[in-house]
């Protein structure tokens, strides 16, 4: 098997990243000498080296493996059961433990019971090194976890190193290509080193794979387009949701473009693209995303007059941060409009205006209040606004400190 032939038995084997690499083994190292590392959170497209750098840490270091996948931990217990005796643990004649989490980004979602928070718990005082991988650090399910990682970012790998490596693995396996069959694996498989290990192993030479284009590229590509069809293209070929990549783009077009009128070009587009959006939601006809597309991706690369030859760094849409920072309070109030709307036969809408009644019954007695609507302590502290109370004085002291 080829696979087997070129499998890493130390991260100096490893190609494409060497920067990364070098950060990697500066944290192994320090584990090494018996210093406590964060989890090193590896992230990147497919097929470029997350799980091989990890076993490749293990080989070189002589450390115990324990490999997970995300759906293995679901759960709290299971989490417990599972990754907490293994990073609690030493392993034989007390060598270290290397546990590998890998597709982190599938932690949560409507199967999690617990199991994201569990794993942030350890992360916050890891006693053996952990690793987990994932494809985009930005993904919201990596929440509860990040801020206990140290990232690390592997890239694509270039062409001629896919190349290099495939001839090392097909010399070592005995099998025949002449160098233009190589190039054309590495070519095909764009800087996935994965696929094109499979596709010489099953003497694929024709391969052709269009990878999925990183959000941040996708409206790089966009705002940089003097092209109609290109910047088309790239929302087209994007699998990012559509109205998120409208998102993207709109927080990003003052970045990118700096006369008034370009600006102004540029947001007419996205409202035209809404209102497409809309008539789709009201007629359900699904035609009109072409055109609600076009406007989001062409319609903005041509609202400005010439290309700007700078480098423009991509943000993280506000709405998206902001609405994650309060999914919490969200999710909070949700709760107890269904407790009042339980309770008063009514809807949800009707609760929301009942709300502030609540809170007035609340102030004359909370205890009774909390007892008629099945409120826990949280919920009644959110009707009577004591946190939000709490947070403004704090505020002046600070400012009369």
């Amino acid at each position: 098997m080829i696979l087997h032939q070129v499998k890493s038995k130390s991260i100096a084997s490893l190609i494409g990243n060497p920067t990364a690499f070098s950060e990697a083994k500066k944290w192994a190292d320090g584990w090494q000498q018996g210093s406590v590392q964060p989890a090193l959170l590896v992230f990147g497209p497919t097929g470029i080296g997350k799980t091989a750098l990890a076993h490749a840490i293990a080989s070189e270091f002589g450390w115990e493996m324990f490999e997970f996948n995300a759906s293995d931990l679901r759960d709290e217990e299971s989490v417990n059961r599972l990754l907490g005796n293994a990073a609690a643990s030493w392993g034989l004649f007390g060598a270290r433990r290397l546990i590998l989490i890998d597709d982190a980004d599938s932690l949560s979602g409507r199967e999690d019971r617990g199991g994201a928070s569990a794993i942030a718990a350890i992360l916050s005082s890891p006693k053996q090194p952990i690793i987990l991988t994932a494809l985009d650090l930005y993904d919201k399910k990596l929440q509860a976890i990040k801020a206990h990682c140290q990232p690390l970012k592997l890239q694509r790998v270039h062409t001629s190193s896919i190349a290099i490596l495939l001839k090392k693995a097909a010399a070592a396996s005995g099998a025949i290509f002449d160098d233009n069959q190589l190039s054309s694996i590495a070519s095909s498989s764009s800087g996935d080193v994965r696929a094109a290990l499979n596709d010489l192993q099953a003497r694929n030479l024709n391969a052709r794979r269009d990878s999925e284009k990183n959000i941040f590229e996708v409206v790089r590509t966009i705002l940089k387009s003097e092209k109609y069809a290109e910047a088309r293209k790239a929302a087209f070929d994007s699998e990012t949701e559509h109205d998120t990549l409208k998102l993207w783009v709109a927080q990003n077009i003052t970045a990118e473009y700096e006369k008034p009128f370009e600006i102004a070009e540029a947001y007419s587009s996205l409202s035209r693209a809404d209102i497409f959006d809309g008539r789709i939601a009201r007629r359900q006809y699904w035609g009109f995303l072409r055109y609600s597309t076009d406007h989001l991706s062409s319609g903005v690369a041509t609202a400005k007059s010439a290309p700007y030859r700078k480098w423009t760094q991509i943000s993280y849409p506000d709405y998206i941060r902001e609405m994650g920072a309060s999914k919490a309070a969200r999710t909070l109030r949700k709760g107890i409009l269904k407790k009042i709307s339980g309770c008063c036969h009514c809807s949800i809408e009707q609760a929301a205006s009942y709300l502030p009644l609540v809170e007035l019954l609340a102030k004359k007695n909370a205890k009774e209040t909390a007892g008629i609507f099945g409120f826990e302590e949280e919920e009644s502290d959110f009707v009577l606004k004591k946190k939000a109370a709490k947070k403004e004085t704090g505020k002046k002291k600070a400012a009369k400190k």
